[in-house]
């Protein structure tokens, strides 16, 4: 598979790369709880607004998992898990109320190294 990529959420929040997330097929103002199939966030958040959250837990999570997926959706970062795999990843750390280990996966694989 070569050299394996992520880029980081600080890297997706800036609004000097939005540009970035036209090749993913997602937008900043795509409703996270649509996107990752959970009602996780009452009322709902954007993935822009994820990649905002601060603290633990769940927000951490949810920040991890919007930078995973935007990675993963990117043609051109060859990151090691699929839009599916990190989808299926967050809803089985939110179903089971466990987020650490998913999210610290997640962060684990967006700091490979941003090729954008």
């Amino acid at each position: 598979m070569g050299i394996l990529q992520g880029c980081t959420i600080g890297f997706w929040r800036q609004e000097q790369h939005f540009d970035d997330w036209v090749p993913t097929g997602f937008a900043p103002n795509d409703d996270f709880d649509t996107v990752f199939g959970r009602d996780a966030f009452d009322p709902n958040i954007t993935l822009l607004q994820a990649l905002e959250l601060g603290g633990g837990g769940l927000n951490n999570l949810a920040r991890q998992a919007v930078a995973a997926l935007l990675s993963a959706a990117h043609p051109d970062v060859a990151y090691p898990l699929t839009v599916a795999q990190v989808i299926s990843m967050f809803q089985a750390a939110f179903d089971s109320g466990v987020f650490e280990p998913t999210a610290l996966q997640f962060d684990e694989f967006n700091n490979l190294g941003c090729p954008l």
